[in-house]
């Protein structure tokens, strides 16, 4: 299977720092991009930027946006890609979503993928009180 083409698109450098972080654990990584939008930027700037990158991976089907905030900018401009480019898209990401795709894109498709992320990240929230309390046998 090849490897999946990664977008990060983000309100400003959540995106960047996602990256930053994603590689000081797993190391650099391959065939991610990451585009923030600022102040003053346009939605169609920023569909231009995100339309040049995943023409210039070559290979829609195998291309996933990772959008910051569900119904923001971002992710409707990835939802305008998914309708235009046929990519895939995700919004509300996280770090440990964002690991559980840069460690298993080589060897899933793009819909199961998505679906081992959305659980990486949901299962990622961990109330630190109801840790305590089960250690201590509080449960």
């Amino acid at each position: 299977m090849s490897l999946i083409n990664l977008i990060l698109i983000s309100h400003g450098a959540f995106a960047a720092g996602m990256r930053e972080a994603a590689e000081m654990i797993l190391g650099p990584q391959e065939q991610l991009e990451v585009f923030g939008l600022y102040p003053g930027d346009t939605a169609d700037n920023f569909a231009e930027k995100l339309e040049k990158a995943i023409e210039g991976f070559g290979d829609p089907d195998h291309t996933l946006l990772l959008a910051d905030l569900p119904s923001g900018t971002p992710s409707n401009t990835a939802m305008l890609m998914v309708m235009k480019h046929h990519v895939h898209a995700l919004s509300g990401y996280n770090l440990p979503a964002l690991l559980e795709i840069l460690t298993l894109r080589e060897e899933m498709g793009p819909g199961e993928l998505v679906a081992a992320a959305m659980e990486a990240g949901r299962e990622a929230f961990v109330n630190a009180d109801d840790v305590i309390k089960e250690r201590e046998g509080r449960v």
